[in-house]
Formats: C-alpha cells, structure tokens, sequence
C-alpha cells in the first residue's frame, strides 16, 4: 500500500486533488460510498461484483480516496 506520510491519497473529478494517477492499484472508494476493488486488467469491480469500471471512468465520474484498511 502506498500512501504519503501514512495518508490515503485522494482524487477529486475537478482535479483539485495533488495526487497523481497511481501506478499501483490502490482499493478505492467513491463518493457514494462503495469500494472499488483491482480486478484483472486493470479493471475494478465494486464488492459486491455489480459495477464494474476502468481507472479513467474511475476517475473521471468520483470523487476516490485510497482505502487503507
């Protein structure tokens, strides 16, 4: 797991937030409350396996902050 100084790193959709796309494959969760996980691919699945995205749209539609725990 990577973070900065022990914090979860976050991405906004405005592109306000100060980190970079990751090159790994943090477990995340959106602004809605669910937690995308790393699939195959470089694909992610919500828990329970009904949405399923790429980083980009990820991204691109929520607000994320890297899962820690």
């Amino acid at each position: 797991m990577s973070t900065t100084q022990g914090k979860p790193r976050v991405w906004l959709v405005a592109g306000l937030a100060t980190a970079e796309d990751p090159a790994d494959t943090p477990v995340v969760r959106d602004d809605l409350m669910r937690q995308w996980i790393p699939g195959p691919r470089g694909s992610y699945h919500t828990a329970d396996g009904r949405h399923h995205a790429n980083w980009t749209e990820l991204r691109t539609r929520f607000d994320l902050v890297e899962v820690t725990s």
